[in-house]
């Protein structure tokens, strides 16, 4: 792969031009990873408006129809709709877990069956999340499973 950096003063926005004779796995992870770290977010705590990258975020969460963003350590509440989120960030990372989840699986720590066909995730920062029969196929294909 070569890679060829032009620096200019009078260009306004940096572009990224690809080209490729095909799309192999590493080129897509190559640029999954510049979507990853372009997308950005907006969340609320309290009257404070915080810009979130994908990279921070554990889960987005749909509850009594209010849109919560966790990170590690905080929750932000977003103006977003759950769906509108799911088309904004990096299909690579983000699998739907149930109606009202979104999940980063690069967050992920263990996963473990469960008796009723339902799947328990365990994310870095210790909280559990249950991936839901309707949403295991795609969970399973997007974690390797």
């Amino acid at each position: 792969m070569k890679i060829n950096i032009i620096k200019d003063s009078s260009i306004a926005e940096t572009e990224i031009t690809v080209k490729c004779s095909a799309i192999d796995e590493s080129l897509k992870k190559l640029l999954d990873e510049f979507e990853l770290n372009s997308t950005k977010l907006t969340g609320k705590i309290e009257n404070k408006t915080y810009i979130l990258s994908a990279e921070m975020i554990y889960y987005i969460e749909s509850v009594d129809e209010k849109t919560f963003i966790y990170s590690q350590d905080k929750v932000y509440e977003c103006d977003y709709k759950l769906y509108q989120i799911e088309k904004l960030l990096p299909q690579a990372d983000f699998v739907r877990i149930s109606k009202n989840c979104i999940l980063n699986i690069c967050k992920l720590t263990s996963v473990r069956p469960m008796l009723n066909g339902k799947m328990e995730v365990q994310m870095n920062n210790g909280e559990v999340q249950i991936v839901n029969r309707h949403y295991l196929k795609d969970f399973k294909s997007k974690f390797g499973l």
